[in-house]
């Protein structure tokens, strides 16, 4: 009876543990963000199954900012949008359809995926609200330095052959020089690619979470976009890389002015467009 009743508790304990490492699991070692923490982050999803499989910002109320790789060889029809919260469901209210992708046109895989960006036209207008806002993009050029404390979020996989996560994941992270960033990769990367994890691994991008944001510390401008890393996810000595959004301003702006809907990019202190970005009644 003693015997039984031992294999019992090890069984409720095994269940508990199991239990929490499903709802505790995390793109790589990051925490839960808070409710409206990133009003600007999107998950991109196949259309037809509802299913995560990258991640992106809203621009304004009209255009999505994401990673090329993302939607490569994909057509508007195939992806929506799913915006204004946090948690992922296959039945989400909050859904938007993708009318036309415009991935930049240098975009090369074989070129360590240089030019990895990707605008999203969206087929109607998202209401902005305190939950759905746009991004800041930087100034055009604009440098993030070496040794920039930088936050990554998304619900990218919780490990290499783990699972997507369901409540939107943030993480620290540090950014590297260029020069560090090549080093440490061996390959001499692009100057519009910057690079961020930790130095002795263990936290950062994983599966699903490409296309999604890297933002300076403590605040809502995107520096960088996820594009590639090296697997497993977060091993040591190599931290991800991420598109340098400050690198492709110009485009972004040619872009989207060229559609002919009038609309509104935020970039630095100053709004690109007709009206700034605000809350709808």
């Amino acid at each position: 009876m003693a015997l039984f009743a031992l294999l019992a508790l090890l069984l409720l304990v095994t269940c508990v543990l199991a239990g929490g490492s499903r709802e505790d699991g995390k793109i790589v070692n990051g925490t839960t963000a808070a409710p409206g923490e990133f009003p600007f982050v999107v998950s991109l999803r196949r259309a037809k199954s509802g299913h995560h499989f990258c991640g992106a910002t809203l621009l304004n109320s009209d255009w999505v900012l994401t990673a090329a790789h993302c939607v490569h060889r994909s057509t508007p029809d195939q992806i929506d949008i799913q915006y204004g919260n946090q948690s992922l469901a296959r039945n989400a209210s909050q859904l938007a359809r993708v009318a036309a992708i415009f991935a930049h046109p240098g975009y090369e895989p074989q070129d360590k995926y240089i030019n990895d960006i990707a605008l999203l036209q969206l087929a109607q207008s998202v209401p902005l609200s305190k939950n759905v806002q746009p991004t800041r993009l930087p100034e055009p050029g604009q440098a993030t330095p070496g040794n920039t404390s930088a936050i990554l979020a998304g619900w990218g996989l919780n490990a290499t052959g783990g699972v997507v996560q369901r409540h939107l994941q943030k993480v620290i992270l540090h950014v590297f020089s260029d020069e560090e960033c090549s080093e440490r990769h061996q390959t001499q990367l692009h100057n519009s690619q910057i690079c961020a994890g930790w130095p002795e691994g263990g936290k950062g991008q994983c599966s699903g979470d490409s296309g999604g944001p890297l933002l300076l510390n403590g605040s809502d401008t995107q520096v960088g976009i996820v594009s590639w890393s090296i697997k497993p996810c977060a091993r040591p000595p190599f931290p991800g890389v991420f598109t340098e959004v400050s690198a492709y301003v110009d485009w972004i702006v040619e872009t989207v002015g060229s559609s002919s809907a009038p609309t509104s990019l935020w970039v630095g202190q100053l709004i690109v467009g007709r009206s700034p970005p605000g809350l709808s009644s």
